[in-house]
């Protein structure tokens, strides 16, 4: 698992690499095949992955664990897109930055 300094504010490919690697061991073999992890991008729905409220809160707990923020669960649930996590994410580590530098 890749892990991102605070003060760094990730960049979609590190975002990206984190949800991949998330889904990647927490969905069922079966629901993985059906995703085409290399085509997520900024664009993808979550809707579109096969993710129940189980599955979503422990892949946003991993982005949560590798970029050192908090995700409240009905945040999490309110993301349409996988750009909407990732600019979730840079905003939260860019609040964390500049509290830290104060």
């Amino acid at each position: 698992m890749t892990t991102t300094p605070a003060a760094a504010t990730p960049t979609d490919a590190e975002l990206l690499t984190a949800l991949r690697e998330a889904l990647a061991d927490i969905l069922d073999p079966s629901d993985l095949a059906n995703v085409d992890l290399d085509g997520l991008d900024r664009d993808t729905p979550l809707l579109s992955l096969p993710l129940d409220s189980i599955t979503l809160v422990a892949a946003m707990s991993r982005i949560e664990n590798t970029f050192r923020v908090f995700i409240p669960e009905q945040k999490a649930f309110a993301f349409t897109h996988v750009g909407d996590l990732a600019d979730f994410v840079r905003e939260r580590v860019a609040a964390k930055a500049a509290r830290a530098d104060k």
